[in-house]
């Protein structure tokens, strides 16, 4: 048996100053991209995301994502989602980890720090719709919630679109003004907005990003306006079933394109649409890619929940290059026995 590479948060470090931040991203997209042109759900098998929503002591939630390469490698994420944690406890909203596993023996492979990856990723799925979805050349990006999640959001689009402009608003004005600073693009512009001027964000935008942690039935965050028609919506933050952060009237008008079909319609923006309402899934919009951009001119909707093929993709680019560059510790894990029938053999020495 083999060992298992353990990468914390100081080894992603290491391996995005080694790679670059930029390179890593535009290679996640890529990866992404050529994975999902490639899908075959015979190879490439995933389970619907499940596990514990609860209101004690906060509202929150723990779950797991799995997914499958058929034959190759197995990867389980297991996620939390802690909409306090930012003010109360003073860490993110989300923390994951990821582990990979080998089909021939079972043996876990690695075991990652998944919380920057589960942001880069979503904001590298963003960034495959926006670029398939969105106008063509420069764009002014509406951003509604700037914690986390809207970082990765605007830097991902900026590596398919020139940014002209971001407008952005978040419900604690101290969030959004420290959003410029965590963007790690030169001459962006951020201009922040106050609840007064959310319209005038919602019609000057060619993209908007809602990221929000807006509570269970206290949506939506976007104001039903006079949009510009080729207006393209990616909609992160709808993670409960009752939670939504785009108006009915909204999608009802929109190419709606799901992530993951099963999985919005059960907490998506989704929720409130039936499956036969529903545009295209990633899959699809990438597979047939010709077909669907042209809806440019027209409203679209990116869902995205979040999908586990995105963390598989992820968490494999980040050990490929910590194996590359010796990044991480690897530790005995799996027992090593002269006797495979014998469980206390481990316990004898």
């Amino acid at each position: 048996m083999g060992l298992t590479r353990i990468l914390t948060p100081a080894d992603v470090a290491k391996v995005v100053a080694e790679i670059g931040l930029d390179p890593l991203l535009d290679e996640l997209i890529k990866r992404l991209t050529d994975a999902l042109a490639a899908h075959d759900p015979d190879v490439i098998v995933t389970i619907d995301r499940a596990g514990f929503n609860y209101e004690k002591p906060d509202v929150g939630l723990v779950e797991w994502m799995p997914a499958m390469d058929n034959g190759r490698r197995v990867s389980i994420k297991t996620v939390g989602y802690h909409p306090t944690n930012p003010v109360e406890r003073g860490a993110p909203t989300i923390q994951a980890t990821t582990s990979l596993y080998d089909t021939i023996d079972g043996r876990m492979i690695a075991l990652c720090e998944a919380t920057f990856l589960t942001a880069l990723r979503t904001g590298a799925a963003s960034a495959i719709a926006t670029d398939i979805l969105s106008k063509d050349g420069p764009v002014t990006i509406g951003m509604i919630g700037c914690g986390a999640q809207a970082v990765t959001q605007i830097h991902a689009i900026s590596r398919v679109r020139p940014i002209d402009r971001v407008i952005a608003y978040d419900a604690n004005p101290d969030v959004a003004t420290t959003l410029r600073n965590r963007i790690p693009l030169d001459d962006l512009v951020v201009d922040v907005i106050d609840g007064d001027r959310i319209v005038e964000l919602a019609t000057e935008s060619d993209v908007i990003c809602t990221a929000t942690s807006v509570a269970i039935e206290n949506g939506p965050v976007l104001p039903d306006t006079e949009f510009r028609p080729h207006l393209h919506v990616n909609a992160v933050g709808a993670d409960f079933p009752g939670k939504v952060e785009l108006p009915e009237s909204v999608l009802r008008r929109a190419l709606v394109c799901p992530d993951v079909v099963s999985q919005c319609l059960l907490e998506g923006e989704s929720q409130r649409l039936a499956a036969h309402e529903l545009g295209p899934d990633l899959v699809a919009l990438v597979q047939q890619r010709h077909q669907f951009e042209q809806h440019r001119r027209s409203l679209t909707v990116f869902d995205s929940t979040g999908w586990a093929l995105e963390d598989l993709i992820a968490a494999e680019l980040l050990l490929d290059h910590a194996e590359r560059l010796g990044v991480g510790f690897e530790i005995d894990l799996h027992p090593i026995t002269h006797d495979p029938y014998d469980p206390y053999e481990v316990i004898r020495g």
